[in-house]
């Protein structure tokens, strides 16, 4: 291509986003491997991250983002969740978005 770099700051700027635009109390639903960032780099609660070792959490979670929205709502209202973090590939073909992880969250 052009031999330029490309920084994707993606992430960063989302958990900015979320740092600076949700109550400090706000509980996070995402996938388990954003946990700790969501943690980090926002300062909110989440549900599962990466040292998360009840598998019926995050079964949970898995099947809140593997159903329709209407099952998806009851399911994280129950956790009392106030936001959903959702990484999607988009235009960039990001190969691991939660798309992609689909089959391990109907595991």
């Amino acid at each position: 291509e052009d031999g330029q770099t490309r920084i994707f700051d993606d992430f960063r700027e989302g958990y900015q986003w979320i740092n600076e635009n949700t109550p400090e109390d706000a509980i996070c639903a995402s996938w388990w491997d954003y946990g700790y960032q969501a943690s980090a780099m926002a300062n909110r609660t989440v549900l599962i991250d990466n040292n998360t070792w009840n598998n019926t959490h995050i079964a949970t979670v898995g099947r809140a983002m593997a159903s329709n929205e209407r099952k998806a709502w009851k399911i994280l209202k129950e956790l009392d969740v106030d936001y959903v973090f959702v990484v999607f590939g988009g235009a960039l073909a990001y190969p691991s978005d939660d798309i992609n992880k689909f089959l391990w969250m109907v595991r």
